[in-house]
């Protein structure tokens, strides 16, 4: 029987309160309004009760950072309150703040989950963190969410991430009730890892590694794409290595890719979250 990955209990240690008023939520992502991380969260962000958006991009955009479609975009309403853009995930939220729900704006803007880490300085190039920054540049709160892939399950489609989808979406789902999720001029990026029951949140900093190498391979004639460091050599308490352990990686950042200015303290709340996931 095909093992999977369900959330038997995600207890937050918090204050927050059972009957918290649902929230307004533009959800977008930069795989596509398709993909199944944005699809997973999407359900768990209807069933815990929001008002979702999905304003996300017709096709794959990923490594587009903050960057526009210049000659316009066009979007297509597909029903349910989902949208797809003709462009990146930053034309994406900015279609949907300045156009799509401008008589009722989102009280948060959420992009995942994303299929593949974003840890490191790869997040300058994450159109998944990019849409993040544009919605915090713009005045609305945001989170970037990202889901682990293992290199080494490329040829059976990633089936570890797959199963993270599920119960890293109903984890958010219930997150984003809390208020100090919600910042100003800054946002949490958020990465899950694979393991069927991670350790814990953990506040670090960004890597100094990237994934990307200077390795080109020529896949097709004349097209060449960039290898990938499968296991770069980064400090043992940066996002990367504390990913790769099962840890929920949390970094705040702001919208000039720089870590926000903190004192060590500012993030121990979401440290003292309990996270429990177990295969079934």
């Amino acid at each position: 029987m095909r093992n999977l990955l369900t959330v038997c209990a995600l207890t937050l240690l918090s204050n927050l309160a059972l009957a918290a008023p649902p929230l307004n939520i533009l959800l977008t992502n930069d795989d596509g309004y398709l993909a199944p991380g944005i699809q997973a969260l999407r359900a768990a962000l209807l069933e815990a009760g929001h008002n979702v958006s999905l304003i996300a991009p017709a096709t794959n955009q990923s490594g587009s950072s903050t960057s526009i479609s210049s000659q316009g975009v066009a979007y297509t309403s597909h029903g349910n309150q989902v949208w797809s853009v003709t462009g990146r995930p930053a034309d994406a939220v900015r279609l949907g703040i300045g156009h799509i729900l401008q008589d009722n704006p989102p009280d948060l803007v959420v992009s995942g989950i994303n299929f593949g880490q974003n840890v490191g300085q790869d997040v300058i190039i994450s159109g998944t963190v990019g849409a993040a920054v544009t919605a915090v540049q713009l005045g609305f709160p945001a989170i970037a969410v990202s889901a682990e892939i293992n290199f080494n399950e490329a040829a059976s489609g990633f089936p570890s991430t797959l199963n993270t989808f599920p119960w890293a979406a109903a984890l958010i789902a219930d997150l984003i009730q809390d208020p100090r999720i919600r910042l100003q001029d800054s946002f949490l990026n958020l990465n899950f890892p694979t393991q069927k029951t991670p350790k814990a949140f953990k506040q670090t900093k960004l890597a100094a590694s990237s994934i990307l190498s200077v390795d080109f391979n020529e896949m097709d004639k004349g097209l060449w794409r960039a290898g990938y460091q499968t296991d770069p050599d980064d400090e043992p308490n940066a996002d990367r290595a504390l990913l790769a352990e099962g840890y929920i990686t949390v970094t705040r950042l702001g919208i000039s890719y720089a870590p926000a200015a903190l004192s060590s303290a500012d993030l121990t709340w979401i440290e003292s979250l309990s996270v429990e996931a177990e295969a079934e």
